[in-house]
């Protein structure tokens, strides 16, 4: 499964637990796995509904008086303490180290001075953890997320008043896209940072696959949005020998500015990449009534980026549309057929139960070149009983 995070709303330790519940997940055995390891606490899941839409909230309690201060090493062996899965444990200790990594450049001290004092090292120990038993829980192999809202303001710490974002948010934001918005307070804390920043595949304008659900978490300030978490099915790709349904991504541009020369030498290299499926070109006329064309390239989801970049570095167009869609793929395989007195590659295809064998075009094309022929002549000699069986 895939696990898509839309952070519009912001997001914090807090918010994707709550979020998380909200799809479905029950804590109760983490709780009592962190009690087994010394770490008594309760997270209380309430239901929330705000302009957004239903979903809830998540609260770390700690049973004891008082909040220990704990050192990284600290919350570490606990991680490594607690009766877990292990990828629970690795996420988690990854998600660590970049919080402590963020804090350390913050206060310019050593890692292992580090100290969570400003929520409490419970509530930052139980959000991570929590957070990575949770998509273990659903399964989520995959994390994507959306851009990041930008916001601005001050907060009161314990070491003062200090700008948002909070130095160690701004140093985890580092390499991450982000938006303009009009937000003066705190959209995204260090531990929601840190929590993108070991734990996110890619950043994404959109999820892509098969929608199953979606949580809402909320979190303490009084916003109408929230994170909303996004649970998904992998897109599907068809096995081709059987055949079946796939999710490929349609790129498109109008092409007036290129030359001839330019525009067949952009073709080719589109062509010859590995990632793409097939390239159309179709010309026509455009504004100002100049001569221009479409030019199509079809593609797996999986491989839209390296084909969007290749369509802008062989065009230098200043604009793509992508249209996501399911294709059908009939059943093929790779065999080879005896035409004009000689064995070459085809494919043999399946429809409505019959196979057929359709050669090569490039073999045909080199053979016929050899016998003084057109192409055509060849694959119209191709013999519909060298059909194997199938």
């Amino acid at each position: 499964m895939e696990v898509y995070l839309d952070c519009g709303g912001g997001i914090s330790g807090d918010m994707t637990l709550a979020a998380l519940a909200h799809l479905g997940v029950d804590f109760a055995p983490l709780t009592a796995a962190l009690e087994k390891a010394g770490v008594p606490c309760e997270l209380e899941v309430r239901e929330e509904v705000r302009a957004a839409g239903p979903g809830r909230c998540a609260d770390v309690r700690w049973r004891h008086e008082g909040q220990p201060l704990r050192h990284p090493a600290d919350i570490a062996a606990i991680f490594n303490a607690v009766d877990l899965p292990a990828a629970v444990r690795q996420r988690a200790l990854s998600v660590l180290d970049a919080l402590t990594m963020a804090e350390a450049h913050a206060h310019q001290i050593a890692p292992e001075k580090v100290h969570f004092h400003e929520v409490g090292a419970v509530d930052t120990l139980v959000d991570i953890l929590g957070v990575c038993y949770g998509l273990e829980q659903l399964g989520a192999r995959r994390i994507t997320a959306s851009s990041l809202p930008w916001f601005s303001g001050s907060i009161d710490c314990a070491h003062g008043r200090i700008p948002l974002p909070a130095p160690a948010t701004a140093w985890l934001l580092r390499d991450k896209p982000v938006y303009a918005t009009d937000a003066r307070e705190e959209l995204i804390t260090p531990t929601g940072a840190a929590l993108l920043h070991a734990l996110t595949d890619e950043f994404t304008g959109a999820p892509s696959g098969t929608l199953r659900a979606m949580g809402t978490g909320y979190g303490s300030r009084p916003a109408a949005s929230g994170l909303r978490v996004w649970l998904l099915e992998a897109a599907p790709q068809a096995d081709h020998a059987r055949g079946g349904r796939e999710l490929v991504s349609q790129l498109e541009t109008h092409i007036d500015h290129l030359t001839g020369e330019e525009l067949g030498q952009a073709l080719t290299a589109l062509a010859d990449m590995p990632e793409v499926l097939d390239v159309l070109w179709l010309p026509g006329t455009g504004k100002k009534n100049r001569p221009s064309g479409l030019l199509r390239v079809l593609c797996l989801v999986g491989n839209e980026d390296a084909a969007s970049r290749a369509m802008v570095r062989h065009t230098h167009t200043l604009g793509l549309r992508c249209q996501r869609m399911e294709r059908l793929v009939l059943p093929r395989r790779a065999v080879t057929a005896r035409v004009a007195g000689r064995d070459m590659p085809a494919k043999l295809y399946v429809v409505e139960g019959r196979g057929y064998v359709r050669p090569e075009a490039e073999a045909l094309g080199r053979a016929a070149h050899e016998d003084g022929l057109g192409t055509p002549a060849l694959r119209l000699a191709a013999n519909p009983e060298n059909c194997p069986e199938i």
